[in-house]
């Protein structure tokens, strides 16, 4: 049930061609598609096969945002709301029928699965439970595959979720990345125990780039193996193998392009472009050929783990969270991968501000016993060459005094933008900002 296909690539493909005609015939009955369709002058009888996918009109999170009723196909069987995380900004509200529970759950079981979970794993479940999807369907997931779950979801301290991997000594774990490397300084600090001793094996990290860097300073930290998940609310996720180079897309239930943000056409096999997905398993919210802002490509080859559905890569950014500084923009990915380079860090942060005569200015905090004043000088070096700007300045900080902005903890805080983000940070630069030199 919770495995992938058994079936080869072209029975594979004989499935998505059944599924996008039957989802063509719900998606002409929704307000939201039946308009953009007509809009692009296109009737049901022009829409026959997947062949025909490109003469679609793309959708995007604003169709959603602004009726999310509009772009559900059966509504009399909804069973649920949920909406997204909200990282690229308003949360998108999402309407699942006991269908798409059932369908998303056994996604989710596939991918934990094709990650290293295995039925007998106890598993410290630390994704937020509520309106946000992902931390009941893990839930329900690993209960799927006969893992026994501890439904952490987000702590109000790290220091519980350290108790909680101390006292329940579970198997694996599932994250944020940047907490789950806190959590191991914790957890050695609060019971005097090498993280490595402890009791975790494997870990599952999502909602965020992870670079190679941060991945192996993870695995050495607990001494796990970590893979990485990768989805959206609205399509679906993929999980990696053990070959950790690309999650394996359930091609079954989402169909998935590559397109030029600039032209709207689709890339060659291989290159880079916006992600863009069409569900071909779902009945409530549908979303068709929908653009996901996230910037990757699509695995070419065969995997080596013998699974047929093609890989894509987790996104290093999305298209609409470039941050602009000193006239270039740069990804968050870039700046995590250049800071992780560095042994020692536990965690960051970067603080965009505008100087009196109006020019950026970038204080990168640093968290990190192990760093010395040269390496500090030469982290600066690696930011100018790796992501094309030279920081204002670069601190190192006390131990775990860097606040958590938001629920997944954000990086970089671009106060020329929002100038307000809590007491908790104007705390903290009022004592390690300019204003304190």
């Amino acid at each position: 049930m919770f495995m992938e296909p058994d079936m080869s690539r072209e029975e594979l493909l004989s499935l998505q061609e059944k599924k996008f005609k039957r989802t063509m015939e719900l998606a002409f009955k929704t307000p939201l598609y039946s308009r953009k369709f007509k809009e692009a002058g296109l009737s049901s009888a022009d829409i026959t096969s997947i062949n025909d996918l490109e003469k679609l009109p793309f959708s995007s999170k604003q169709d959603i945002v602004k009726d999310y009723r509009a772009a559900i196909a059966d509504y009399k069987d909804l069973s649920v709301f949920h909406t997204t995380s909200g990282t690229s900004g308003t949360p998108t509200v999402v309407g699942y029928t006991n269908n798409d529970v059932e369908v998303q759950t056994s996604n989710e079981a596939r991918n934990l699965l094709t990650a290293g979970f295995k039925k007998g794993d106890t598993i410290i479940q630390t994704s937020s439970y509520g309106l946000f999807f992902a931390g009941l369907c893990f839930h329900e997931a690993l209960r799927g595959i006969g893992a026994v779950v501890v439904p952490a979801g987000k702590q109000a301290t790290s220091r519980q979720q350290a108790d909680m991997i101390h006292f329940y000594r579970p198997t694996g774990i599932i994250g944020i990345p940047q907490f789950i490397l806190k959590w191991a300084t914790l957890y050695e600090e609060m019971f005097g125990e090498d993280p490595r001793e402890s009791s975790l094996s494997r870990g599952y990290a999502l909602g965020e780039p992870v670079p190679e860097g941060k991945r192996k300073r993870i695995e050495d930290i607990w001494d796990i193996d970590l893979r990485i998940g990768y989805g959206l609310t609205e399509v679906g996720s993929g999980g990696e193998c053990e070959e950790k180079y690309g999650v394996h897309w359930p091609e079954d239930l989402s169909l998935m392009e590559v397109i030029d943000p600039e032209t709207d056409e689709r890339v060659a096999a291989g290159e880079r472009g916006e992600m863009v997905y069409t569900t071909i398993s779902r009945t409530g919210t549908l979303a068709i050929r929908f653009c996901s802002r996230d910037s990757s490509y699509i695995v070419g080859g065969n995997c080596s783990c013998g699974r047929i559905t093609r890989r894509v890569m987790p996104p290093e950014f999305r298209l609409d969270g470039l941050v602009k500084i000193k006239g270039t923009l740069t990804s968050p990915f870039a700046i995590d991968s250049a800071i992780f380079s560095y042994e020692g860090v536990r965690d960051y942060l970067v603080v965009v501000t505008e100087d009196s005569s109006g020019l950026d200015r970038i204080d990168v905090f640093i968290d990190s016993d192990l760093l010395t004043s040269s390496q500090v000088e030469s982290l600066s070096d690696r930011f100018g060459g790796k992501v094309w700007f030279k920081p204002s300045s670069v601190k190192v900080v006390e131990k775990d005094s860097i606040p958590v902005i938001g629920r997944k903890g954000k990086k970089i805080i671009d106060l020329r933008v929002e100038a307000d983000y809590g007491d908790e940070l104007k705390s903290f630069l009022e004592k390690y900002g300019e204003s304190a030199d």
